[in-house]
């Protein structure tokens, strides 16, 4: 297993399609504590940079995106860094097209918009209890749409603001990209009757 971290440049890019940035990538794959083993969810998986991390890591993933550029661009992704066989690339738009015939033991949102409050409790049902859903938004009118959706479940909301440095001139100057909301959700587990 190795640590997460790919570098942005490393993956095949296109402009259109939305990568999860390698700062924000990596605690997003903290937060969903993925294991050798796991079998976790992508929606909304743009370039395919949380997936072909989480495969890396030793988990199978089933990723999906309404985009065909993206699913096109994870499974070439998925081939570059030798992990098609672990993740299951699928064209389809959430909830309506999720793949109801499987658990997963923790699921990433990366896209939905103000889609998310329908998203959400479809995907949370296909999550394992004691699993985690861990959201990437990074518009405030999603985040607000989504957070009284999650009254009702144990959540943290986290902001992720990132400078990266580059050289001009002879000086470091810092250049911001866009704050991300991360946002976990854990699962409860279930409680067996005692008997």
């Amino acid at each position: 297993m190795r640590a997460p971290g790919i570098p942005d440049e490393e993956f095949i890019r296109d402009p259109e399609i939305p990568i999860t940035r390698e700062e924000v990538r990596v605690i997003v794959l903290s937060k969903l504590k993925v294991r050798p083993g796991d079998v976790v969810l992508d929606v909304g998986c743009g370039t395919g940079s949380v997936s072909v991390e989480a495969a890396l890591m030793g988990a199978r993933v089933y990723a999906m995106d309404k985009n065909p550029k993206a699913v096109e661009l994870t499974r070439r992704n998925a081939e570059k860094f030798g992990v098609l066989d672990r993740i299951r690339v699928v064209l389809g738009e959430a909830p309506r097209d999720l793949p109801r015939h499987t658990r997963f033991t923790s699921a990433f949102i990366g896209g939905g918009g103000r889609g998310l409050p329908k998203i959400v409790p479809e995907v949370a049902r296909l999550v394992e209890p004691g699993g985690r859903i861990v959201l990437s938004v990074t518009a405030l009118e999603s985040l607000a749409a989504l957070i009284p959706a999650l009254e009702e479940l144990d959540y943290e909301v986290v902001l992720v603001q990132v400078a990266r440095g580059k050289r001009a001139g002879g000086y470091t100057l810092l250049s911001p990209l866009s704050p991300v909301y991360v946002v976990t959700v854990r699962l409860r587990e279930t409680r067996k009757n005692s008997t």
